[in-house]
């Protein structure tokens, strides 16, 4: 999805505080121009929280309908640490302009996993979330009917939405930046590494034996990191 989620006050537009606690829950200063209805609080407050995306998709094979299972697909320590167990959606899409999907009043934040998919904000404008897992054995080549509800405006701001389907492991799915990330780094590392040896080579300096030393093992020491970061 392309989307405005790395503008930096749509990412400060949140209040941590009232997501973990009940206590805090009257903690929306940074949440404006969503942060209270009337003088009652919006619980979760925020432009994150209201922007929440509310396409719907349902998917079928030969006519049969495709179960998605919405479980695991909110990291742990979030629902467990970030989200309260004891804190519950109020006054959520209650203004005059509503941004995105309702909330179901009666279930906790921490068991909301939509939500907290959602609010885990990406660092570049083209991201992925998860909407869910469909846990039966697909057949390669197999047609997939999807029947999709466009609830979600991205038209005022030029964006984009996908669908992808994708098979994951058990360390996750496709992530091409990851991998060229960690090529590039590492290469440099290993460029300059071999740059210094051959540099050390070609034109040794000459110093006390405690300073010479010292040299050799931090470059020894220097070209052992890289080498693990090509790893």
């Amino acid at each position: 999805m392309n989307s405005i989620a790395s503008l930096y006050k749509y990412v400060k537009s949140r209040s941590d505080k009232q997501l973990r606690s009940k206590d805090s829950q009257g903690d929306t200063a940074n949440c404006a121009p969503e942060a209270v209805v009337g003088n009652a609080p919006i619980i979760p407050c925020g432009l994150i929280a209201w922007s929440l995306f509310n396409d719907t998709y349902r998917f079928s094979v030969n006519e049969k309908p495709l179960e998605v299972s919405k479980k695991d697909i909110a990291w742990k320590s979030d629902q467990e640490h970030k989200f309260g167990s004891d804190v519950y959606p109020k006054n959520f899409q209650s203004g005059s302009l509503i941004g995105g999907a309702q909330l179901n009043s009666g279930i906790p934040l921490s068991e909301q996993v939509d939500l907290i998919v959602w609010m885990r904000t990406a660092a570049l404008p083209s991201f992925r979330k998860l909407f869910g897992k469909i846990e039966v054995d697909l057949e390669a080549d197999q047609k997939i009917s999807v029947v999709i509800q466009n609830n979600y405006n991205t038209y005022s701001f030029r964006g984009q939405k996908k669908l992808v389907l994708s098979t994951t492991s058990w360390i996750g799915g496709k992530n091409d930046f990851l991998g060229i990330a960690y090529l590039t780094v590492g290469g440099l590392c290993l460029f300059l590494s071999a740059s210094f040896i051959l540099v050390y080579i070609l034109k040794p300096r000459y110093f006390k034996q405690s300073i010479l030393s010292f040299t050799v093992l931090f470059a020894f020491a220097l070209f052992s990191i890289c080498m693990q970061c090509t790893q």
